[in-house]
């Protein structure tokens, strides 16, 4: 019986420290959790902090306006480009494309339309003096004809050859001139019309050297029409009108712009002719009476 009694006694005890050890592994256990419960919030409290720390630079930056970007697209439904605003030779530009993600218009510095091909056909932009021009080209590239504005705000239209030389233009001078020039292939003014002081309009002709070689103008101080023609020196040597009184009048020059010949038909309806020394003086006339005779000698 003693023996049986030990063995209880043995087990009682082995029981109760096994109870022991195991209350205080699930007290350890209970340490361990909460410890690492409170680390993991640790964590989580500075990854929070850090997250509002970045959106709160973002925000800031937003604000400020300093989104940073080399190149913005736009794209469609499809995912085709069909707007982008990237950095061109002459600052920033904004690139617009059709449905078919073909380049139709840029805007930067200036506007400009393009084909199909993505070939500038118009430009409009600024010149170097600030002065507003419109050039519109051709399939190949070459200008054709252009609308500018100078400084002063006279305005001009020129067109241009296949070759981009100047061929026409219209354009408004000084003094409230207003003309229309042509040129040649090699871009010589050879023609031009216009409105000269603002009331007398005339055509003037050019010869290749670029000198005024015949002008045909109405005068608005006294009603005269007249046609002086020039020599290649660009002096004056004859002039064809109608005078202020109505005579219908051919005055021939010498080189030194004198009269020195004059064919007349005065109102009268009596033709007559003059010639004229180096001081203007009529030398001799040969004219018709009314009696239809002759006369030689000079008026009395």
């Amino acid at each position: 019986m003693s023996i049986h009694w030990l063995r209880a006694v043995l087990l009682l005890v082995l029981l109760s420290s096994f109870s022991e050890a195991q209350v205080r592994a699930e007290q350890a256990l209970r340490r361990d959790l909460q410890d690492l419960e409170g680390f993991v919030s640790l964590v989580g409290l500075a990854s929070g902090a850090a997250l509002l720390i970045s959106l709160g630079l973002l925000v800031a930056r937003w604000r400020m306006g300093t989104v940073r970007a080399r190149r913005f697209v736009l794209r469609g439904d499809e995912g085709q480009s069909i707007a982008q605003l990237v950095q061109g030779p002459n600052g920033g530009e904004l690139e617009l494309r059709d449905a078919d993600g073909e380049l139709t218009a840029v805007l930067g510095s200036g506007l400009k339309l393009c084909d199909r091909s993505g070939r500038a056909r118009a430009n409009l932009r600024l010149e170097s003096d600030k002065a507003p021009l419109l050039e519109l080209y051709d399939e190949r590239g070459e200008v054709r004809a252009g609308l500018s504005l100078s400084e002063d705000g006279a305005g001009s239209l020129a067109f241009y050859d296949e070759t981009g030389r100047p061929r026409a233009g219209l354009g408004s001078g000084h003094a409230g001139a207003m003309r229309l020039s042509f040129f040649d292939k090699q871009g010589r003014l050879r023609l031009q019309s216009g409105i000269e002081d603002e009331e007398t309009p005339s055509l003037k002709i050019y010869d290749d050297q670029g000198e005024v070689r015949a002008t045909l103008s109405v005068r608005a101080a006294d009603g005269m029409t007249l046609l002086e023609m020039r020599d290649q020196d660009g002096h004056t040597r004859t002039i064809v009108g109608v005078l202020e009184e109505g005579i219908a009048w051919l005055g021939v020059l010498d080189e030194e712009q004198r009269f020195r010949a004059g064919l007349g038909a005065p109102t009268d309806g009596n033709p007559r002719l003059d010639f004229y020394d180096q001081d203007g003086e009529t030398r001799a006339s040969l004219r018709i009476d009314n009696q239809g005779r002759f006369k030689t000698e000079p008026d009395s």
